[in-house]
């Protein structure tokens, strides 16, 4: 391989690169930066043989960052930050601030942190917006921060992230058996909740879940009837039918209102909630 001075990438180059991360094309990235197709892309060869790394692979009709792209991707930022910091006053005024906000969460149970956060932010920054939006499954965090669908996620622990992100407890919450009494009786023991027809969430990432693990060590395994792509559709589906859903206390006071719930018949762990970023 060619041996290329890695102080010979300028920080333009950054900058197409961290451009062609963000919008997976290198035709839209000539566009924004006002330069032809072929310049971009000799700007990410000269990268590539820098790095050892074809940085980006061929995912349909459009591209996607490979491993070691997605690795170096948040330094890079870093960089870039620190190259504007030069220019740029050290103190940040956060009250002048009037860009938006942007937080995933996976679950309503965390809408009275969400409005707690705004706020503070009302309050503090009153030029701050705040957005709300629907955590993807897991599997998309990577997806949904590196393309800036957000700056912030809230998601169920359990998941093993990749190096490019960064993550750190956030809180937890009680678990609870929510049901629908008109249609079925209350669950009582281990056996009746092992017996009983589930409705779960799929969050992603192929993760098993704290109550899969809790019910391995138990010796019990349960069936699940329904999977819901979201929190609050679970508990719509739920009413008007004998299943169940294990899920956090809190959403009985909001979409799975009219549902009754009690404690599991088993030590069932917290739902852990995380910080990614």
């Amino acid at each position: 391989m060619q041996n290329i001075d890695l102080f010979r990438i300028d920080g333009h180059a950054l900058r197409v690169f961290v451009s062609v991360c963000e919008t997976s094309s290198v035709s839209r990235t000539a566009e924004l930066f006002e330069l032809n197709q072929s310049t971009i892309s000799h700007t990410m060869d000269k990268m590539r043989l820098a790095l050892g790394d074809p940085l980006f692979v061929k995912a349909g009709r459009s591209i996607t960052p490979s491993e070691k792209a997605l690795a170096i991707l948040p330094r890079v930022q870093q960089i870039l930050a620190d190259i504007e910091g030069l220019v740029t006053p050290e103190r940040y005024d956060f009250s002048s601030d009037s860009r938006p906000v942007v937080i995933a969460i996976p679950t309503p149970a965390l809408l009275e942190e969400m409005k707690s956060l705004e706020a503070s932010l009302s309050q503090k920054a009153p030029g701050i917006r705040l957005e709300i939006r629907r955590l993807a499954p897991r599997n998309r965090i990577v997806e949904m921060l590196t393309q800036n669908e957000c700056e912030l996620a809230i998601a169920v622990s359990g998941y093993r992230y990749p190096s490019v992100l960064n993550h750190c407890a956030f809180g937890q919450e009680e678990l609870v058996v929510f049901f629908d009494p008109s249609c079925r009786a209350p669950i009582r023991t281990i056996e009746d909740y092992a017996n009983a027809r589930h409705a779960v969430v799929n969050f992603g990432g192929g993760v098993k879940s704290e109550i899969e693990k809790a019910l391995t060590l138990a010796g019990v395994k349960r069936e699940v009837s329904l999977v819901a792509p979201t929190a609050s559709m679970l508990g719509d589906l739920i009413k008007g039918t004998d299943m169940v859903a294990t899920m956090p206390r809190r959403l009985g006071d909001h979409s799975y209102r009219g549902l009754s719930f009690m404690a599991p018949p088993f030590s069932a762990p917290d739902i852990v909630y995380e910080r990614v970023w």
